[in-house]
């Protein structure tokens, strides 16, 4: 027996060494023995039992669910429920050219290629060797030249599951990948989806701006006449003149607004710029869709499902860190053709074979791996509160989502009323111009209150598409 780099280490091509092989098997034993306690659960269906325990679902949820009882379940291409084949194109291009998309689908081939890695770790090795030598090894012998060419193979025994813990590992983690890419398809169509509303939206005001600016000129001029003939004061052109400025700011601002999201569309599409848009207004009016238990939620997102294989990986390297405590077996095995000759003879090839089997343990290392185990569980440790966290944050979308569409469907109610009364009052703001009981500023005033109402309900509408959309993507399971 030596001891060589802090481990008990033994190498035999016979049987002799059985009683050494034993001891050592003993002592690895000892130290398995000697691991440090851990907190974390044995199993990752026990840290998800845990993680699940450790959270709550919302309150309202069940009331949330009898209301939208009738609603359709989420489908995988949810997008294209809201009838706009314009939407549906743009969600096709994101989903094919997004650079994000590239990159995260880049990082999953890494983590695939990763677990091939580990699986390859458990396998026998078989090397080519070859070597040359000439001269002498001492000044006794005779100078000579040496040539060996062979193959050396060699095999760890994954006796206490070790490469397999490692595999485990690395599966996970390209499962953990693949949740990601669906994770981030399904942000990617919502994004999408949001900035394409917002920009109907947008369109939409920017045309209600430049009316009602046009209108606020009218009101200018007229006040500026009234004026001029003694019948309104400075004030009251000052005033109107401060409303054009601010109508023709607010413009500037809708436009700077609509040119920004333009942008980020394009960036969202993987495209240097964003292709031009209809903006039609003829999609239907969005629905609340079905709602999902909060256990099927937790299982259908592919967020929390990042988080759970994230979880499993941590465990399994828990499991490599505290295997690197038990002995280790190797079997190795050599063949070569040996020449050795003195140099300018002749010499008949000697073939040579060997067959051992190596065990090696750790006896001194200076805590290292007792650290790294401390280092590895506390990672897992992590892992299992951005699971949990990653629950919480599901759950939160839906109560989220569902108090925004609640308020935005109210709101738009109460908007839409405001924009009929205000319709009203301006056809009879009209009749009585026409009638000479009015004259033309009092027209102009309600016809203004009208296009704010207009301009209110254009974003309470904008309101109900987005909350719409963040529904689905509560509720979305993989695109």
């Amino acid at each position: 027996m030596t001891t060589k780099n802090s481990s008990a280490r033994i190498f035999s091509c016979s049987g002799r060494s059985t009683g050494g092989l034993a001891l050592i098997i003993a002592l690895g034993l000892t130290g398995c023995a000697s691991a440090p306690d851990s907190s974390l659960p044995a199993t990752p269906a026990a840290a998800s039992n845990a993680a699940l325990a450790a959270v709550q679902p919302p309150s309202q949820w069940s009331a949330a669910q009898a209301a939208a009882a009738d609603a359709q379940p989420v489908a995988a291409q949810w997008w294209r429920d809201f009838g706009s084949a314009e939407l549906d194109g743009l969600v096709d291009t994101a989903l094919v050219a997004n650079r994000d998309l590239q990159a995260i689908a880049a990082r999953m081939a890494q983590a695939r290629a990763l677990v091939d890695g580990a699986a390859a770790e458990r396998r026998p090795r078989v090397d080519a060797t070859a070597s040359v030598q000439r001269g002498r090894n001492s000044s006794d012998d005779p100078r000579a030249e040496r040539s060996v060419a062979g193959l050396r193979a060699g095999w760890e025994v994954d006796v206490f599951g070790r490469g397999a813990a490692a595999v485990d590992a690395a599966g996970a983690d390209a499962r953990s990948a693949e949740e990601t890419l669906a994770a981030a398809r399904i942000a990617l169509a919502a994004d999408v989806a949001t900035a394409y509303f917002e920009l109907r939206t947008l369109h939409r005001r920017i045309l209600l701006a430049a009316e009602s600016a046009q209108l606020a000129e009218l009101q200018l001029n007229v006040a500026q006449r009234k004026f001029d003939a003694g019948q309104a004061t400075a004030l009251d052109v000052e005033r109107w003149r401060a409303e054009v400025a601010q109508e023709r700011a607010l413009a500037v601002e809708l436009d700077g607004s609509l040119r920004v999201r333009n942008r980020q569309l394009a960036l969202l599409l993987g495209v240097s710029r964003a292709p031009t848009l209809m903006l039609a207004d003829g999609t239907a009016a969005p629905q609340p869709p079905a709602l999902l238990l909060p256990g099927a939620l937790l299982e259908q997102r592919p967020d929390v499902r990042r988080q759970a294989r994230a979880l499993d990986g941590a465990l399994a390297r828990v499991g490599v860190a505290r295997r690197d405590l038990y002995p280790r077996v190797q079997i190795e095995w050599s063949g070569a053709r040996e020449r050795l000759a003195a140099i300018g003879g002749s010499a008949t090839p000697v073939t040579l074979t060997g067959l051992g089997v190596s065990l090696s343990m750790p006896l001194l290392d200076g805590g290292r791996i007792r650290a790294n185990i401390a280092v590895q569980e506390a990672r897992a440790r992590e892992a299992m509160a951005d699971y949990e966290k990653a629950m919480l944050a599901a759950l939160a979308d839906v109560e989220v989502g569902l108090t925004q569409w609640t308020a935005a469907e109210t709101a738009l109610a109460r908007w839409q009323q405001a924009r009929n009364a205000s319709a009203t009052a301006t056809s009879r703001a009209e009749r009585l111009y026409e009638a000479g009981m009015v004259d033309v500023s009092a027209v102009l005033d309600v016809r203004r209150g009208e296009l704010r109402a207009q301009d209110m309900t254009s974003q309470a509408e904008g309101a109900r598409w987005a909350s719409a959309v963040a529904l689905r993507r509560a509720f979305a399971g993989p695109v």
